[in-house]
């Protein structure tokens, strides 16, 4: 087995937890257009639209996690939920928690990566 660089395997361990937040993301989006439909009076070409790009973002940023621009990928997409709430309110609600989930898993991951590189300076 190789050995990684320092810092490379807690880059590495942050694709389980980001690979699992999207994917509770894929199964919760398209239920806002549950709520879309009950609550807000009705589906516009408009919501289903941005609910379908999101998802397949999603989808797509899952495949790809482990590029270069996997993190900037995700995290876009979390900014388009946000945005989201342009179009409804409830999809916007949605994405106002997965960026507070977001923010803490990135403040995690940083915290990681800042306790790896102390660690790795005592060592030398």
């Amino acid at each position: 087995m190789t050995e990684l660089a320092p810092g490379e395997a807690a880059r590495k361990a942050f694709r389980g937890p980001a690979s699992a937040a999207l994917s509770l993301e894929i199964v919760i989006v398209p239920l806002a257009l549950l709520v879309m439909d009950k609550v807000e009076g009705g589906l516009t070409p408009v919501k289903i639209a941005w609910v379908v790009v999101l998802t397949v973002g999603m989808i797509v940023a899952i495949a790809r996690f482990s590029r270069p621009w996997g993190l900037p990928l995700a995290l876009g997409l979390q900014v388009l939920m946000a945005l989201g709430w342009i179009v409804s309110p409830s999809l916007g609600a949605l994405g106002l928690v997965f960026c507070l989930v977001w923010a803490g898993m990135l403040w995690m991951r940083h915290e990681v990566l800042r306790r790896h590189a102390l660690w790795a300076d005592r060592e030398a």
